[in-house]
């Protein structure tokens, strides 16, 4: 077992945690009721072209390209170059209000409950879910040390908050092991992690291990590989889907050129270590450590597709992001049973999203609406 860092107490605690890039979604912002934590968002594809534009981008296209520093996104929470106060408030306020909408959607509360966060990162959305939320105990996990000194310097700096609260814990995991014993969590999160995880049936089937029978996983995962940002490489590469115009030597190559090299250096250990998951490999994965996806939000936006990434299907260029929730799927070995003639659904265990029926009314509740990545 690991050695733990802790923050507010002495609490135990798999996974590679988000990078810079994997802020608050910045394809939400495309949608007028969703908050952002700017006015702008440099890197998204411009408006779509006219045809005098078009027909001067071909005159000019067999120009030599010229090197250029990476591109000005500074005020984009998404990127590398955010600037620290748009980084927070893209985490502790926008995110962890997302992860508490997204269960209270389904009337979940995680108000007195036991949570893990898998690939907890800097620990910012934790602290914003255990001060909104007041769970009885949350618990950050990460391979990576954590900073609490840096984060309790910018809870004082952005939030006002002095002391990092005692229902706040953190600890230092393993690839594919989280250190928490059998059924200990209510609930378990997730914020743009697994494409980062390299092996996620291994830290499903842990996180399964940890989740109490009637336990609740929330993933949020943004950007899919396949999309346009989905190298996470956006202060590099603003146009989007880079990992199809350029060969993995021609990214390198740039950002080892360009810029602060300690930021590329960070962000070429992210690029490289991307494990390429798609939205349906992340419900294989789901469904082979046991678990059922019960609710999904997927995130789209209009982008321009280059004709390298034409062959690819539409399902992995424009799906840019996902929430989800899963809940152990006891009956996958019943399921093509035939049902008992007369018997009664069973309705779903209290804290548990509640199973659509053709009866339900839609449920008004919009889990994209205020939605950052």
């Amino acid at each position: 077992m690991s050695e733990f860092s802790t923050s507010a107490g002495s609490e135990p605690s798999a996974t590679g945690g988000r990078d810079a890039s994997d802020a608050a979604n910045p394809a939400d912002a495309a949608n007028p009721t969703a908050a952002s934590p700017t006015a702008a968002t440099p890197g998204r594809p411009d408006p779509a072209p006219t045809a005098a534009e078009v027909a001067s981008e071909t005159a000019t296209s067999a120009e030599p390209e010229v090197d250029a520093p990476p591109a000005a996104v500074a005020t984009d929470h998404y990127s590398k170059s955010a600037n620290a106060e748009t980084w927070w408030q893209a985490h502790f306020e926008q995110a962890a209000g997302q992860v508490i909408e997204f269960f209270a959607g389904d009337g979940i509360s995680l108000e007195g409950k036991s949570v893990a966060d898998i690939g907890c990162g800097d620990g910012i959305i934790d602290l914003g879910v255990a001060l909104q939320a007041k769970p009885d105990r949350l618990v950050g996990f990460d391979i990576l040390i954590h900073d609490i000194e840096e984060l309790q310097e910018r809870a004082a700096t952005y939030a006002g908050v002095d002391k990092l609260p005692d229902n706040l814990f953190f600890a230092t995991s393993e690839p594919t092991r989280i250190p928490a014993e059998d059924d200990e969590f209510d609930f378990v999160i997730s914020w743009s992690a697994f494409e980062h995880i390299a092996d996620p049936v291994a830290v499903l089937r842990e996180v399964r291990r940890v989740l109490r029978p009637h336990g609740v996983l929330f993933i949020q995962l943004w950007p899919f590989y396949h999309s346009a940002h989905g190298t996470h490489l956006v202060d590099w590469f603003p146009d989007g889907f880079a990992q199809f115009r350029h060969s993995r030597d021609e990214i390198l190559r740039k950002m080892r050129s360009q810029g602060d090299q300690q930021m590329a250096s960070d962000m070429i250990e992210a690029f490289v270590t991307l494990n390429e998951i798609t939205a349906d490999g992340l419900q294989d994965a789901l469904r082979q450590a046991g678990f059922r996806i019960v609710k999904v939000a997927l995130s789209s936006e209009a982008v321009h597709i280059p004709v390298e990434a034409a062959h690819l299907p539409l399902s992995q260029v424009a799906i840019s992001g996902i929430k989800l929730l899963a809940i152990v799927d006891d009956q996958a070995g019943l399921r093509h049973q035939p049902e008992q003639s007369g018997a009664e659904p069973s309705a779903p265990p209290a804290g548990q999203p509640r199973h659509a029926d053709p009866t339900d009314e839609p449920n008004s509740d919009d889990p994209e609406a205020g939605s950052p990545s």
